[in-house]
């Protein structure tokens, strides 16, 4: 009797564990992958049949690639500058909390230019930068209670800033100067608060963006008030083409600072300091309304549909005659 129990007693406990291996189903880890606008975005089909619920690891061999969501089903990376193609691994290990799988891809980066990472083309043509050696770039936000609306007094400051690395006054002084009820500033304030502090500049027409080309080359940096409705919207989170935020009607007006220029497979795009930024970045975690793209001929297009002016800032003084009269022109707001 005893061993008759003994045995039922190990064909339960055996019955028991076959049936517990039969229901063990660990994860199976497996991922595709798309390459599209400078980004590989990395995506999980793994799959449990015992939980719907798993971790995910994301790896990546090299050093250099910083992958983004990497405990995501989602991830993804921006390529580098690359001289030569580069050969990495990707990894990818998930679990059930109890069980967990890997599985590993080889993928060749194809080497890339910072022109094409940034979304400008392949082959430069010309360029000028009136950068300076230390930095000037403000972003509105954070300007004080009218930042949403700060982008004329940000801009003068900045301008201001590049004329002298010693000024140290902020966005929301120059606010607190004129409309301190969050009214939009208007051209010819940003002309008088120039002035205030003697900074040498003119308006001149903008006939064409030649002129603006032509004043870049003089190494003279400018402010405008254009309608950013007709900047077109950018393609891709990590390029630096166009522009990053919604202006999704026309009469957006907003001023910008100008300070340079990339001709690029025979289109020229403007290199603009841009306040609008709101602290939005790119994966690097650098601001991307500093060193932003824009096209001449959206340029040429959103000024014709606002302020067809620029405001022109210089090392060197002007003679009184250079420019227009300002005081006979229509000025314009931006906010």
């Amino acid at each position: 009797m005893h061993r008759r129990k003994f045995v039922f007693l190990f064909l339960v406990i055996f019955m028991f564990s076959c049936t517990k291996d039969e229901d063990n189903h660990p994860p199976v880890a497996d991922f595709t992958y798309e390459f599209q606008s400078m980004i590989y975005t990395l995506i999980s089909n793994s799959t449990d049949k015992e939980s719907d619920v798993l971790t995910y690891d994301w790896y990546c061999s090299a050093d250099s690639i910083d992958i983004i969501n990497s405990d995501k089903k989602t991830a993804y990376f921006s390529i580098p500058s690359l001289d030569e193609p580069l050969e990495v691994t990707i990894s990818l290990v998930v679990s059930d909390g109890e069980y967990s799988d890997s599985v590993s891809r080889t993928i060749v980066i194809p080497a890339t230019s910072l022109l094409e990472l940034w979304g400008l083309g392949k082959s430069l043509q010309e360029e000028k930068s009136n950068n300076t050696n230390y930095e000037w770039y403000m972003d509105q936000m954070g300007t004080g209670s009218c930042s949403s609306v700060n982008c004329g007094p940000t801009s003068a400051t900045m301008a201001i800033k590049w004329f002298s690395e010693t000024f140290d006054k902020t966005p929301e002084d120059a606010r607190n100067t004129y409309y301190l009820d969050c009214g939009w500033w208007y051209t010819n304030n940003i002309i008088d608060y120039l002035d205030k502090y003697t900074v040498n500049n003119k308006t001149i027409s903008i006939t064409t963006t030649d002129v603006l080309i032509n004043e870049l080359d003089n190494d003279n940096i400018m402010i405008l008030c254009l309608d950013m409705y007709y900047i077109r919207k950018q393609e891709a989170d990590e390029m630096h083409v166009d522009k990053f935020y919604s202006a999704e009607n026309t009469g957006w007006g907003h001023f910008i600072v100008i300070k340079g220029y990339k001709k690029v497979d025979d289109i020229t795009f403007f290199e603009v300091y841009d306040p609008c930024c709101f602290g939005k970045l790119y994966s690097n975690n650098t601001l991307k309304g500093k060193d932003r793209y824009y096209r001449d001929e959206d340029i040429n297009l959103a000024t014709n549909n606002w302020w067809d002016y620029a405001i022109v800032i210089s090392h060197t003084a002007f003679k009184s005659s250079d420019g227009v009269d300002v005081r006979k022109i229509e000025h314009k707001n931006g906010g």
